[in-house]
């Protein structure tokens, strides 16, 4: 069965390597003659057998089987309403269990053929080489095209590169086609019913990539918000209206969307349905699906006003909300649940058109993937951290401690001026490609227009491109599956941070990759949630590896020693939302507010190859350059002062009477 042989398989997607039972059959050219026209029909009957016994495997799964696939591959879906009801006297732990759902799962992305959907979709997941779901798609899919119509609103928390992206937009395609395929409306006519929201202009290139791959020959079209795009007949950008630094020069004129799904930033799509002068933004009744992609940025304070603002305005009774992330803290759960169930009320929605309000979560809640390795190195100062990686760019001599890190990799800084300083001092360590003119090492970060960021990730996936050093502006959901490392040269502000950026590499299941997090004496009050993280991902890795509940203990001391986790401080509540918001003090920009004694301490933290002995020469120099100016300025300011008593009060000498 297969139910049973997908209970002891690893996670991740698998691209096709050789020719799939779900893969589009052949037309037989003309040249091909009657022996090989007659295989070809006998092996499309086999193929339609192999279908029709696959979608009877997945009907005839019991509570249990389906109860233990769920224990083997991690899943757990729960539903929240029936959660956070009271139940008497009902323990917590009765509760949890009672509100545990087991909706038959999608074992393979045939079946769904049986279940109605598209079948040029279909075509199209095997042609992009999807064998079989992942956990995430496993548990998802399902909940998203029910056979009853009950959609679901779902909160998703899977780990990073476990397809997330394709979970929501299989059923995104499939329910839109099927809308268009019962009323054959035409193409002129069409408005917007999905709107995904991500936080990075470069994920939202990525997903309308991978959904235009799977959305070819369905009849659903999806774009990316340009500038110059709009939602509304009645609202007319305004000349000066800044709505996306692109300069690509597309969409010069105003126009309105003609796609079903559209994906955008939140502040881009706040200033298209927003009229100039208005705070409300417009109505948006026709939004029948909102996805938002890491959805834990979405609603953290710095995209949570505009956000909602969008949430707000999809008044649409059928309205079905889906959040997506790897890290959804406690906060970010609670405030999606009390949005939803106000929303509702807003909308006066009976009792039967309430959908239900699931969760699910693939694996350990806010984990690091247990197939990647990970380094704590300590670096003492920030010229330790800058021998690091010049050593980590060199291979390592026999004997050697230094980790082996194969390019390409990411290196992760905490602030943009950072992240140019380290690029360079990185710039000459290495070759240059003799038959080009890319240099291997880059920098990314906001700062840059859409079109140098464009180019640049380009380069990184074709290779040219080694080394990307770059912010936390691509921590999240970029997919470079060939990424062999991430080195965080400053340490990453949350816990979430840090899975995020870790999750860049190992992704779909790719073993190999590394995390190097380089530590200075000022980090190590910030370290403990950071080491928790690898802690728990050791242990993952230890029990997979030994398949044992107790692990191989040496592994996780390798990484985290139990003397550094008992000897690290907690940090309260006010340092973390100050450690998330501005990241670590010393590493800040220096400001005119800051005494002496802080400015040199951010001066110390500056990244550059001059020793110590050089910069006291250089803050001597400077010190006698604005002793100097002083000097002058006070001897203008006595001079000014002797001319005006010589002066006296200023009166012209008239002469003797």
């Amino acid at each position: 069965m297969d139910a049973l042989r997908l209970l002891t398989r690893g996670s991740g997607l698998k691209v096709a390597g050789a020719q799939e039972d779900n893969r589009r059959p052949k037309v037989p050219s003309a040249a091909s003659t009657s022996p090989g026209d007659k295989n070809a029909t006998i092996s499309k009957k086999r193929k339609r057998t192999e279908y029709e016994q696959d979608s009877n495997v997945v009907s005839q799964m019991s509570t249990d089987e389906i109860r233990k696939l769920h224990s083997n591959i991690k899943i757990k879906i729960t539903d929240l309403k029936a959660l956070h009801q009271h139940h008497g006297t009902a323990t917590r732990k009765a509760q949890k269990e009672a509100s545990r759902l087991f909706p038959q799962p999608l074992l393979k992305f045939s079946t769904l053929g049986h279940d109605g959907v598209n079948h040029a979709l279909l075509a199209n997941l095997a042609e992009q080489g999807y064998r079989e779901p992942s956990e995430v798609q496993i548990a998802t899919i399902p909940l998203l095209l029910p056979k009853d119509g009950h959609e679901p609103n779902l909160l998703t928390v899977a780990p990073t590169g476990s397809g997330k992206t394709l979970a929501f937009m299989i059923p995104l395609i499939e329910k839109i086609s099927k809308v268009h395929r019962g009323r054959d409306s035409d193409a002129s006519e069409r408005q917007v019913s999905a709107i995904i929201l991500a936080p990075t202009k470069e994920l939202v290139v990525q997903i309308v990539n991978e959904g235009r791959k799977l959305a070819m020959n369905t009849g659903v079209r999806i774009s990316a918000f340009k500038k110059g795009m709009r939602l509304h007949d009645d609202i007319a950008l305004a000349e000066d209206q800044d709505i996306d630094d692109s300069d690509d020069g597309e969409l010069k004129s105003s126009t309105i969307v003609k796609a079903d799904i559209l994906i955008s930033t939140p502040l881009s799509l706040v200033h298209s349905i927003t009229p100039n002068g208005s705070a409300v933004p417009l109505p948006l009744p026709h939004i029948t699906n909102l996805v938002l992609d890491e959805a834990d940025v979405l609603l953290d304070p710095l995209f949570r006003d505009q956000t909602l603002s969008i949430w707000s305005s999809c008044a649409n009774v059928n309205l079905r909300t889906s959040f997506w992330s790897a890290t959804i803290g406690s906060n970010i759960e609670e405030l999606a649940v009390s949005r939803i169930q106000s929303q509702e009320e807003a909308l006066k929605l009976k009792r039967k058109q309430i959908p239900p309000l699931l969760r699910c979560i693939i694996g350990l809640k806010d984990t690091s993937l247990p197939n990647i390795t990970h380094k704590l190195i300590y670096a003492s100062t920030e010229a330790g951290k800058l021998t690091g990686v010049r050593q980590l760019l060199r291979p390592p001599v026999s004997g050697s401690t230094t980790p082996l890190l194969r390019a390409p990799f990411l290196i992760f800084t905490q602030t943009i001026p950072r992240a140019q300083s380290l690029y360079s001092e990185l710039l000459y360590d290495i070759p240059a490609s003799s038959t080009a003119d890319t240099p291997r090492i880059a920098v990314l970060h906001s700062s840059l227009s859409s079109t140098q960021r464009s180019k640049i990730m380009q380069n990184f996936r074709l290779g040219k491109i080694w080394i990307l050093i770059t912010t936390d502006l691509l921590s999240r959901g970029i997919d470079f599956r060939g990424v062999n490392g991430v080195v965080n040269y400053d340490i990453p502000t949350t816990s979430a941070s840090y899975v995020h950026r870790a999750g860049r590499t190992g992704r779909a299941g790719r073993e190999g990759g590394i995390c190097i997090t380089f530590y200075t004496r000022d980090d190590v009050m910030y370290l403990r949630p950071i080491a928790n993280v690898i802690a728990k991902s050791q242990k993952s890795q230890a029990k997979i590896a030994n398949g044992s509940a107790e692990g191989d203990q040496t592994e996780v001391e390798d990484a985290i020693p139990s003397w550094l986790l008992d000897s690290l401080p907690h940090l309260t509540k006010e340092k973390k939302k100050d450690l998330k918001q501005r990241g670590v003090e010393v590493r800040r920009a220096v400001k005119e507010s800051d005494d002496k004694k802080e400015r040199r301490r951010k001066n110390r933290n500056v990244i550059g190859t001059k020793s110590g002995y050089e910069k006291k020469l250089e803050d001597r120099r400077r010190g006698m350059v604005e002793g100097s100016k002083r000097r002058k300025e006070k001897e203008q300011e006595a001079m000014s002062n002797d001319g005006e008593m010589d002066g006296g009060d200023g009166d012209d000498f008239a002469g003797f009477d």
